[in-house]
């Protein structure tokens, strides 16, 4: 009797080697590299005192964009969760179901830090503005500044996220991840809204909001969605195969809006910005260098991206070893280091010259 050797795709002694990170690898990747680059630039970037105004102390001015990162990232693993759930579709059979309850868990602690985050912002802000911060400084930080109520307004929706999950981990079904992809939107919105586009000229207002909004959903969603990937499917080589050639179609497009959007973003902040002078302004001012830094980062992710989709994706879909977890690692600490420069972007005035 002749056995068949061919390896199976459901055996645990024949998973793809190139594909086995530690557990969770792909929650971890991401964050690390943000904060480190959210240090690196709030230190290159720092601004000069301003003469009469008391000096933010240094934890305050480090914390403050870190918690924001956090909450940046939070709201893109539960975005990233809910799409992988939605890429399947259907009734899941057993493996994918226990995959899609891990990934339900896994949006109630996204969730939690989301709006962990969120509050903390809050406080950290009214720091920057009222070292010592008191009740009373709060709350007039709060009733004064639409930041400030924007912030609770995306922790309200980070509440709503944790009862979805806890939903959608008893229930199993795919209604949960559908609302959880609108929670995100909310939570998402007020952010944008009060963020730097809404000091630009009225003139260039409404372009730039739209532009913003895309960018932010198209990163949030590439992001999201590979670092679901990455932590949920990289040891299963029979469930990867059928949604990394899905994934690979959502994240073209979302390269493209990313790249598009931003470059008018960018363009639109310096044009609009009285005393610069393009190009020269990319070089000689700290927004301009983290611009030019992050598209750097989107030319590499890019790069990594198009290696995946057509050098190994074909064999993924046939089960051969390749280098997947390497190459996602690298895909993914990028996008952390862009989410990271992202966030000391919104913060960093035009005319700050290095």
């Amino acid at each position: 009797m002749k056995l068949d050797a061919r390896p199976r795709s459901g055996s645990p002694r024949h998973r793809t080697p190139g594909t086995r990170p530690p557990p969770h690898a792909g929650w971890l990747v991401v964050p690390s590299a943000a904060v480190l680059a959210t240090l690196v630039a709030v230190r290159v970037s720092a601004p000069a005192p301003v003469p009469g105004l008391a000096p933010v102390s240094g934890p305050v001015l480090y914390a403050v964009p870190i918690a924001r990162v956090l909450l940046d990232l939070a709201l893109t693993a539960v975005l990233g969760l809910s799409l992988l759930r939605l890429m399947f579709g259907g009734r899941p059979e057993p493996e994918l179901g226990r995959v899609f309850r891990a990934g339900y868990r896994a949006t109630v602690v996204a969730s939690t830090i989301w709006v962990s985050a969120a509050l903390a912002s809050v406080v950290l802000q009214t720091a920057e503005l009222a070292p010592g911060v008191t009740s009373a400084a709060l709350g007039a930080y709060i009733a004064g500044f639409p930041g400030a109520q924007a912030l609770l307004a995306s922790a309200a929706a980070g509440v709503l996220t944790t009862l979805l999950a806890v939903a959608g981990a008893r229930s199993n079904g795919a209604l949960p991840c559908r609302l959880l992809v609108v929670t995100v939107g909310a939570g998402l919105v007020p952010l944008l809204a009060t963020g730097h586009s809404g000091a630009l000229s009225e003139r260039w207002h409404d372009l730039t909001m739209v532009s913003l909004e895309l960018h932010v959903f198209a990163a949030t969603a590439w992001t999201g969605g590979l670092s679901a990937t990455a932590a949920l499917l990289l040891t299963r080589p029979a469930l990867l195969a059928r949604a990394l050639p899905r994934f690979s179609q959502l994240a073209g497009l979302c390269l493209a809006v990313v790249a598009v959007t931003g470059v008018l973003n960018a363009l639109v902040e310096l044009a609009s910005t009285p005393g610069t002078q393009l190009p020269s302004v990319l070089l000689t001012s700290h927004y301009g260098q983290l611009v030019l830094a992050k598209t750097a980062c989107l030319a590499l992710l890019g790069c990594c991206g198009a290696h995946i989709r057509f050098r190994l994706l074909p064999s993924i879909t046939l089960a051969r070893r390749t280098a997947l977890a390497g190459w996602l690692t690298a895909e993914l600490t990028l996008m952390g280091v862009a989410f990271g420069l992202a966030v000391v972007l919104s913060r960093t005035g035009v005319l700050t010259t290095g």
